[in-house]
């Protein structure tokens, strides 16, 4: 498959995801979420802390725990989805600091924003 193509077929699925369309494909979709995104190591309060419609259990990670951000810090989050991790980094730089997401589907940048 060549790169174009799969870019499409990405872009095309995140998509439907953001639009609830569709789910990802995976077990931890809906109410799920919660527990998938404990499971790699979000705590109880910092989901307390963002939307539930940030949560779309697309995470591979928690970077916001490894990045030990600071006040006043500039974070760019690359693929950024529905700003799950950019609600977080938000609340670790502060009003001073900038959190900027970045996602290859312009159906996530606008869940985001809403």
């Amino acid at each position: 498959m060549n790169k174009k193509k799969t870019r499409k077929i990405v872009r095309e699925a995140y998509g439907k995801i953001a639009r609830g369309q569709e789910g990802c494909g995976c077990s931890t979709c809906g109410p799920d979420a919660r527990e998938f995104a404990k499971s790699i190591g979000y705590s109880e309060e910092e989901l307390k802390a963002i939307p539930d419609e940030a949560n779309l259990a697309l995470s591979c990670g928690n970077p916001t725990a490894l990045a030990s951000l600071k006040e006043s810090e500039t974070v760019l989050d690359l693929g950024s989805g529905a700003g799950f991790d950019c609600f977080l980094a938000a609340s670790k730089v502060g009003a001073n600091g900038k959190v900027i997401g970045v996602d290859m589907t312009s159906e996530m940048v606008e869940k985001e924003k809403r």
